[in-house]
């Protein structure tokens, strides 16, 4: 079976003429916006189960089109993110519902501290995977770099000396395109700078 990626932006049940944009989503920017990674094959019932609970949540995904071998073809939504949901809190009572949720598996964690995800960063992430980005190609990059790279990824270094090495994305420098990545190195994690054009998703 392959798969092939819509070059124009996905079509919604509620999109008027064939091939325009779906409509915009909005998400609250009122909300402490944070990483939910689910269990498997959870994502979207999670997300539905959370919304109906007055949680915001939002399950990114794309529309692509698979071809059988034996030529026939179908449209299927899927995750663009491997089992990982972001909700939107109100308070500490939101973030105990959401990580007691059957279908969630954790809150993403760096150094102690819940990964927190800027509104305007993730509106614009939205915006870019729906067709609404600024450039009307899919666009605003760099939020989308900056929300794909946060997410704490497994990552491959593809140039220098550290070349092949595997490790996790920590922080990033979007403004500048740095990433620190946390590298295996001698038996433990080392952490490591390295430029956006170093580094691949595994």
């Amino acid at each position: 079976m392959t798969v092939r990626r819509r070059t124009a932006p996905p079509r919604s049940a509620d999109a008027g003429a064939a091939g325009s944009a779906p409509p915009r989503t909005v998400l609250a920017a009122d909300r402490v916006w944070m990483i939910a990674e689910t269990k498997p094959r959870w994502s979207a019932r999670a997300a539905r189960d959370l919304e109906a609970a007055g949680i915001a949540a939002f399950d990114p995904r794309e529309e692509v089109v698979l071809t059988s071998h034996a030529g026939r073809s179908r449209t299927a939504r899927i995750p663009l993110l491997h089992r990982t949901i972001f909700v939107g809190l109100r308070d500490d009572a939101d973030l105990a519902r959401v990580e007691d949720h059957p279908g969630i598996d954790r809150i993403l964690f760096r150094d102690g501290r819940a990964v927190v995800v800027a509104p305007a960063v993730l509106q614009g992430f939205a915006d870019a995977i729906t067709g609404h980005g600024r450039d009307g190609e899919g666009g605003d990059a760099e939020a989308v770099r900056a929300v794909l790279f946060a997410l704490g990824d497994g990552v491959r270094v593809t140039d220098g000396p550290l070349k092949a090495l595997c490790g996790t994305v920590e922080t990033i420098d979007p403004h500048r395109r740095r990433y620190r990545v946390a590298l295996s190195l001698f038996g433990r994690e080392t952490p490591v700078t390295l430029d956006e054009g170093q580094i691949e998703r595994e």
